[in-house]
């Protein structure tokens, strides 16, 4: 990204656990910091099927991935994009098998959390972890009772998830979807919560926006995408988003503030 500035690439170690492949040593990932000493808080943020979008014409989820952790900044926390597909040459996973899974990728999320919680201005106790479309599955996953390792992270954030069955969460989860998501249904998330609820689980809060489709939050015209899904940003969906996780992290983050 030659003339680009306001963060650092970053060759991140794997979790031994989290290596299938002999040679999968690293995932790369772009953090941002806040200036001033810390200790901050930090979100780790991960990309959907179509990766950061190195090889499309302006790099349309670089852009949206970066304006993210920009204003994260601007808000006191440090930001980290992780990158589960180049480093492993993998260009795009929409439709495709998935050879990089959402399990495989919460791995790249524990790693990611353990590196941050090496770094002496960033916060160990006040980790975020938010994922969009196949990022997302990765949260839920790092995040499930039962998952792939401890769970470092304070809270969780997922935009536009499939959801499926879950015996709960290490930590709070914020959800974010439209109910015109013809691809990942906001339906699926409410018998998720519900069934929660039932067990007298109350850790995800949903958040479902009227009129709003899969990828609400990311700034294009609206069109049918290969696949068939209908996608069009939504302006509203995506500040009354930002409203929710203000909220919703000026509540879980700031009860785990270390002194």
């Amino acid at each position: 990204m030659p003339g680009e500035t306001g963060f650092v690439a970053i060759a991140i170690p794997l979790i031994a656990e989290g290596r299938p492949e002999p040679d999968d040593h690293s995932v790369t990932g772009y953090l941002f910091k806040p200036a001033g000493a810390g200790p901050f808080p930090a979100v780790v943020m991960m990309h959907g099927c179509d990766g950061l979008g190195w090889l499309r014409p302006n790099r349309p989820s670089w852009t949206l991935f970066k304006g993210y952790a920009e204003r994260y900044v601007a808000h006191g926390y440090a930001a980290l994009v992780l990158d589960s597909f180049e480093p492993r040459g993998i260009a795009d996973a929409c439709g495709a098998p998935m050879t990089v899974t959402p399990a495989r990728r919460a791995w790249d999320a524990l790693s990611a959390a353990r590196y941050l919680a090496g770094l002496a201005d960033i916060d160990p106790c006040r980790l975020v972890l938010q994922g969009d479309s196949h990022g997302r599955l990765s949260v839920l996953s790092a995040l499930r009772r039962g998952g792939p390792g401890p769970s470092p992270f304070a809270a969780g954030i997922a935009f536009y998830p499939g959801c499926i069955a879950a015996s709960g969460f290490t930590a709070p989860v914020l959800i974010l979807i439209g109910d015109k998501d013809d691809w990942t249904p906001a339906l699926r998330c409410e018998r998720m919560v519900r069934a929660l609820e039932n067990e007298g689980r109350h850790e995800v809060e949903l958040k479902v926006f009227p009129g709003a489709t899969h990828a609400f939050d990311f700034p294009m015209q609206p069109h049918t995408n290969a696949l068939g899904h209908f996608l069009a940003h939504d302006a509203t969906a995506t500040a009354a988003s930002w409203q929710a996780i203000d909220a919703f992290l000026g509540r879980v983050t700031g009860a785990r503030k270390q002194e």
